[in-house]
């Protein structure tokens, strides 16, 4: 809902910045050879249409495109939009292949901010699922002319995240060091680098000391016991089988005689 209302506010201050100037208009130039040098291809303008609704137009120039040009076209082919106004400038690029093959026809996307700047830049060539590959292209016989849809989006900034944490105690036998952080507090530290709490005894200090020490001496003493029970049956269990053993000898030599 706070999104949606971002979005809404947003929107509403783009529009008063159209009527403020009327319309915005804006130059589109690409680059045919890599990115080494920019002509113009196209009109930009952003405005109100008759039922007082924001819209956004294109016009492609009719001689932004050559033969000699197309058959040079490797690497990338870049856009970039240029802001009079503010100085802004976008750039995207995208493979030239994708341009080939999708026969010029393109979809430009740009993001504006409160007042109606660009902020960013994106172009995507629409290719056909049928399209050939980019070895199978044939050679253009005509100069070929671009199909453009264009739009645009209103960029909401995110929530603001406080660089500072709030105030906060440390847990029961814990302090935080004091050091100095200029004329900002550390949290759950008082000027005299104390937490402000009342004396502890050593018990409650040091619990996460000694309660482990705790547990530890309790399985010790439980694994003893059973060990010197198992020792005292043992010893039992030979001494009655030293004591049968000696006594069915006796017997055996008095049948003897």
């Amino acid at each position: 809902m706070m999104r949606l209302m971002e979005l809404i506010a947003a929107f509403l201050c783009i529009v008063n910045s159209v009527y403020a100037s009327d319309s915005k208009s804006w130059k589109l130039l690409h680059s045919l050879d890599n990115g080494k040098s920019f002509t113009a291809r196209a009109t930009v303008d952003l405005g109100l249409n008759d039922e007082g609704e924001v819209e956004i137009k294109i016009e492609n120039n009719a001689d932004c495109l050559s033969l000699d040009a197309l058959e040079d076209l490797k690497g990338l082919y870049q856009v970039k939009l240029i802001d009079d106004e503010s100085k802004t400038t976008v750039i995207s690029s995208v493979p030239a292949c994708e341009v080939k093959r999708s026969n010029f026809r393109d979809d430009i996307l740009i993001t504006l901010d409160a007042k109606a700047f660009p902020l960013s830049l994106s172009y995507t060539p629409l290719v056909s699922p049928l399209a050939p590959i980019c070895a199978e292209l044939p050679s253009l016989t005509e100069v070929p002319s671009f199909t453009s849809k264009i739009g645009f989006e209103v960029a909401t900034p995110a929530m603001t995240i406080p660089t500072i944490l709030p105030p906060t105690k440390p847990q029961a036998g814990l302090k935080f060091f004091p050091r100095s952080m200029g004329t900002q507090k550390v949290p759950g530290v008082d000027k005299e680098g104390e937490d402000g709490s009342k004396p502890q005894s050593l018990l409650m200090r040091y619990w996460y000391v000694i309660l482990p020490l705790f547990i530890v001496g309790m399985m010790g003493s439980q694994e003893e016991q059973p060990a010197e029970q198992t020792a005292a049956a043992g010893g039992a269990a030979v001494g009655a089988a030293a004591a049968a053993t000696a006594g069915g000898g006796g017997t055996r030599r008095g049948k003897r005689g």
